[in-house]
């Protein structure tokens, strides 16, 4: 069973459910988190009590769904709270490991090498293996890097 909820780098945690949006007030008041990558298909959580300072929503359930521009765009708005000093959340309603390509873009977008950012996604505490396309990752970072 997924745990609830888990840090994941300087800043970063990684969460899933229904329970945490449930709970939202009394979790932000206790985390400090002030910033959420929500990822739900179809339509976002209820997320109970004040909203998050930052918040974006795709209508992803898995990262095989994810375009380029959706890498972008999720990895951009995650390097920009924590350049802002957000404690952030990903947050999948399917399970937190679903959130970890959101992890991997920003790291890219960081400066990071895909395969590094990669390998990192592979180790705790996200679960082992990661089921990624790598080649994507590297095409990803060069354009990245391109732009």
């Amino acid at each position: 069973m997924d745990a609830p909820l888990t840090w994941v780098d300087d800043g970063i945690f990684a969460g899933g459910g229904e329970q945490l949006p449930a709970s939202w007030q009394d979790f932000a008041d206790q985390t400090g988190i002030t910033a959420v990558v929500h990822l739900r298909p179809e339509m976002p959580a209820v997320f109970r009590g004040p909203c998050a300072q930052r918040f974006l929503w795709l209508s992803i359930s898995d990262e095989a769904e994810t375009s380029a521009a959706e890498r972008f765009l999720a990895g951009s708005f995650l390097a920009s709270c924590r350049s802002e000093g957000h404690r952030v959340l990903l947050h999948s309603s399917l399970g937190r490991h679903r959130t970890r390509w959101v992890y991997v873009a920003c790291r890219i977008l960081e400066g990071m090498p895909a395969r590094v950012a990669v390998r990192r996604a592979s180790r705790p505490p996200w679960m082992s293996p990661y089921a990624t396309d790598v080649a994507a990752w590297e095409t990803f970072a060069s354009k990245a890097r391109a732009a």
